[in-house]
């Protein structure tokens, strides 16, 4: 059996909400190869992280302390919504859960409203296309572990 792959928590809100654009095209492309694979195989495992993961190696923003996205400390920031996915969750850092049983959890656990408490300083909370994507996802009752998000038409900036 595979590794678990490590995914920030709070990644798996992003990956909800990914609609084929981001920060860069390398960004992009590894964006949507994780995305792809978690829903082709919703047995395949997730190691849940507080810290950067492998898609974050990808984002230009990634710095030598972590994500720089809103200046050289915001890295704390997406620890901090890290910590609150999980908690939400009832999960600890570093929990292996399959890709199927997070999102069934998702469902359960948090709703698109809650996201502004979660995604505090995220830019792309504005958009919509996450909230959307849990509301939908919470309405199928986990069904659409099976079933990647549609593609929209968020701007070339947006996750």
């Amino acid at each position: 059996m595979d590794d678990p792959h490590p995914l920030r928590a709070h990644m798996a809100l992003c990956l909800l909400g990914f609609r084929g654009s981001g920060y860069s095209p390398g960004f992009v492309k590894v964006m949507g190869e994780v995305q792809a694979a978690l829903w082709a195989d919703p047995e395949r495992q997730v190691r849940l992280v507080d810290e950067p993961d492998p898609i974050c190696d990808a984002c230009p923003n990634l710095g030598p302390r972590g994500c720089t996205l809103g200046g050289d400390e915001h890295e704390a920031h997406m620890r901090a919504h890290d910590r609150e996915v999980l908690r939400r969750l009832d999960l600890a850092p570093g929990t292996a859960i399959s890709w199927g049983a997070l999102l069934a959890r998702v469902a359960e656990r948090i709703e698109g409203a809650d996201l502004p408490a979660i995604c505090t300083t995220c830019p792309w909370l504005p958009l919509g296309v996450c909230r959307e994507s849990v509301d939908a996802l919470r309405s199928s009752q986990g069904g659409n572990a099976l079933s990647p998000p549609k593609g929209g038409d968020a701007p070339a900036e947006a996750h």
